[in-house]
């Protein structure tokens, strides 16, 4: 347990599984953590993650109350894997009448938005903010239309969806997770 390894310790980790079993005997495994939007302070707990290997295993995963997964893989295998997730829904609507101020607002130069503020606010996926953007945040506030507000899960190096991205197993992927329509990121996953 004392990170240097030796011949001595058979278990230099001490995570009760022998070195020689072991793919990362002198430490954990990479671990993933789910946060909503870029606040570390909000981790995401009971997200569904499958993880589908090049070889075609495929493992589930959930993560804890901290928003973490840890991932069993091998960094000396030669497999590809991609990430798929998915939270049930809460039954909480974040988005609120000051969503659409945040656009009005952005539209008029009186407000920038970061990047996944931006992707929240983009709802008709234009790739830009329109006033219609806007207009359609206030019809889902007086329920003319339904934004599907479920949990968006994008590569943070990439910016495309987590599905669309493959890695390595010596990789420990970043996520970036918003909610379309929640432009002031005000959702609380807890």
């Amino acid at each position: 347990g004392d990170g240097t390894g030796n011949n001595a310790d058979t278990d230099d980790d001490g995570d009760e599984v022998l070195d020689g079993d072991d793919p990362y005997p002198l430490n954990a495994p990479p671990t993933l953590t789910f946060t909503y939007g870029d606040n570390s302070t909000k981790p995401i707990a009971g997200i569904t993650l499958t993880l589908t290997e090049s070889d075609s295993t495929v493992t589930s995963l959930t993560s804890d109350a901290n928003g973490q997964i840890n991932l069993p893989l091998d960094p000396t295998a030669t497999n590809t894997y991609t990430l798929t997730a998915s939270l049930v829904e809460t039954d909480t609507d974040p988005i609120s009448v000051q969503d659409a101020l945040y656009i009005l607002q952005y539209i008029v130069e009186l407000r920038t938005l970061d990047t996944l503020q931006f992707k929240a606010a983009d709802i008709n996926e234009s790739g830009d903010i329109t006033i219609q953007d806007a207009l359609k945040v206030l019809q889902h506030n007086v329920e003319l239309i339904t934004i599907d507000n479920s949990l968006i899960f994008l590569d943070a190096n990439t910016d495309k969806p987590l599905s669309e991205s493959t890695f390595s197993p010596t990789d420990t992927p970043s996520i970036k997770v918003y909610r379309l329509g929640d432009v002031n990121l005000s959702f609380d996953p807890g």
